[in-house]
């Protein structure tokens, strides 16, 4: 018989930073890979992004903006720009639009974040850079054609905006589900939920204790960024078949901005 419970445990805070990467294409080279704004209400702020042609040949690329989600597997869905309650994308501005490059050559590409007075919620677009190539003649009012110009490669950035007076850091976890697999193994499941306005560095653990001989087995962390309103599926899967024997199976939330963990539990019987 399985008993569902929830929990809370004292911790050491471990803040995980979201770190730019370089973002590379055959095309073109673009950094940082992401950009994160902290603007605060109804002032503005700019920062930068470079971008290089890696192409042999002369290039051109258009800079447009955009929405994202993504689902509870972390699947990201592309969206019009300000079509999402999260949209920052209405508040941004890229200068310039266009650019032309030597093989080779980079620019520096100004991003400006300029923020509504009454507006400290945790927001977020995304930057596309798209190799394009002109075109004219009929191609030039094609569907796919902006401004004369048919995108090729992209390349996208997501751009985040949370002021640092916005410190509603707020996070829970739900359901703790057993699978018995065919080769014998359990495959335990949760579900972590952005319950705040800021973006969270989760990481998840599992704990499986034998309530028999006080052994216990933890997993490896489950690490990964949680935007606000959005939720994320978490499992982890033994290595082996349990031996008999009652045992407590635990899931543990650490978000780094809370004195106590969040987590649920499960009490399991093997015969």
């Amino acid at each position: 018989m399985n008993k569902l419970s929830t929990f809370s445990t004292m911790f050491a805070a471990v803040l995980i930073s979201l770190l730019s990467v370089n973002l590379y294409s055959q095309e073109l080279e673009v950094t940082p890979g992401t950009l994160m704004f902290k603007t605060n209400p109804g002032s503005s702020q700019t920062q930068q992004i470079f971008v290089r042609n890696k192409a042999k040949t002369e290039q051109s690329f258009v800079f447009n903006l955009g929405d994202w989600l993504t689902d509870e597997q972390g699947e990201v869905k592309y969206l019009a720009p300000g079509t999402t309650a999260r949209s920052c994308a209405k508040w941004i501005t890229v200068s310039p639009s266009l650019v032309t490059l030597q093989p080779n050559e980079s620019v520096k590409v100004n991003v400006t974040m300029l923020v509504p007075n009454d507006n400290s919620s945790t927001k977020w677009a995304v930057l596309f850079v798209q190799s394009a190539v002109e075109k004219t003649g009929a191609k030039a009012i094609d569907k796919d054609v902006q401004m004369g110009l048919k995108v090729a490669a992209r390349i996208a950035i997501p751009i985040y905006q949370s002021p640092d007076v916005n410190q509603l850091y707020k996070g829970t976890i739900n359901g703790l589900t057993e699978t018995i697999n065919d080769d014998g193994t359990r495959t335990y499941k949760t579900q972590v939920i952005n319950t705040g306005d800021k973006i969270l560095d989760c990481k998840v653990y599992f704990t499986i204790s034998n309530l028999d001989n006080a052994k216990e087995t933890n997993s490896n962390p489950n690490e990964f960024s949680l935007l606000p309103e959005q939720n994320k599926n978490v499992e982890f899967t033994t290595e082996k078949p349990l031996a008999k024997g009652r045992y407590s199976v635990a899931a543990v939330l650490d978000y780094g901005y809370n004195d106590e963990l969040e987590g649920v539990q499960l009490d399991v019987e093997v015969k």
